[in-house]
């Protein structure tokens, strides 16, 4: 597993409203949680291709398809319900990419709310192909032999339906969810692999922890260790199916700075470093909103950059 580190060093980051989103954090992750949503929009739209556009020089590699799949974080969700595909995490990557030598197209296939089961049957957004997983292979069919990376966030969701009330973590469900990830993911990314053949890249995302943010809260939440301990098995899970089926796992671990407990100073209050980490490069702090800041989806493309250009996408991609 690589490591990777965030855009800016913590502890020149502007100062951030941590009390008031200590009292916002159970209420943030339980209004994300309905029906199994990362706050889904009411009516989700169809996903489409996200371009990035920038001129390409004549000496420059031919364009390059790359495929992003995933749930809102993938979709590039805004507090108050938007997506802003142009500035998620997948065009973001495609540029730091472009930026080294590669041309690429972006065909992001985000979904919000979508789960691990949505995703291979459909239902939360409309495709052509019936589901996220089958648009995807459609694609890759389609262009096969012009696809130069696949990513994927997926499983978050799976977790996030166990909030109970905005004060209570239901853990059995956090267990069931977890199950079924190891159940569905295995499929899901050999599928892909499948679709896309053995020399294109598929990177696998990890997600961030938010809930060792709410473990330094005043006011308890039931069930919120176990919660913590869910979403590190959610992250091994991932990382197993990756490996599993010939994907590469890329961890947020070290952007997230998840095992860092060291007392770091926001607004007058001391909280562990990985706790000011979520509140840094997520909207939880600012807008009781869990999904990334600008700070987070620049730092998540960078780890997927790197991840890319390690497995070799570049400019002869």
């Amino acid at each position: 597993m690589r490591s990777f580190t965030t855009d800016e060093d913590p502890m020149t980051r502007s100062t951030l409203p941590f009390l008031a989103a200590a009292s916002a954090l159970v209420l943030a992750l339980s209004a994300c949680s309905a029906d199994a949503e990362v706050a889904a929009p009411s009516t989700p739209a169809a996903p489409s291709a996200s371009s990035s556009p920038s001129p390409t020089p004549s000496d420059a590699a031919p364009e390059r398809l790359y495929v992003a799949l995933g749930d809102s974080l993938a979709a590039g969700y805004q507090p108050g319900g938007t997506e802003l595909r142009d500035t998620a995490y997948p065009a973001l990557t495609a540029n730091r990419l472009e930026a080294a030598g590669a041309s690429l197209e972006v065909e992001n296939l985000g979904c919000s709310g979508e789960t691990t089961t949505s995703l291979i049957e459909g239902g939360k957004c409309t495709f052509d192909e019936g589901s996220q997983l089958e648009q995807a292979e459609a694609v890759l069919a389609e262009r096969k032999g012009e696809v130069a990376l696949v990513t994927i966030d997926i499983g978050g969701n799976d977790l996030l339906a166990c909030v109970r009330g905005g004060a209570q973590i239901d853990a059995a469900c956090v267990t069931k969810g977890v199950a079924t990830v190891e159940k569905n993911l295995p499929t899901i990314l050999e599928r892909l692999r499948t679709a896309a053949g053995p020399e294109v890249p598929v990177l696998v995302l990890g997600y961030y922890n938010p809930w060792v943010a709410a473990q330094t809260l005043d006011q308890p939440v039931e069930g919120v260790e176990e919660a913590a301990q869910g979403y590190a098995d959610l992250s091994d899970a991932i990382e197993a199916a990756a490996d599993g089926a010939g994907a590469t796992f890329v961890s947020l671990d070290e952007a997230f700075a998840t095992n860092d407990t060291t007392p770091t100073e926001i607004g007058g209050r001391t909280i562990p470093e990985n706790a000011a980490r979520v509140c840094t490069l997520t909207n939880l702090c600012t807008a009781r909103d869990i999904h990334f800041s600008d700070e987070g989806a620049a730092t998540v493309a960078r780890v997927l950059a790197d991840a890319a250009t390690t497995a070799g996408v570049g400019a002869a991609s």
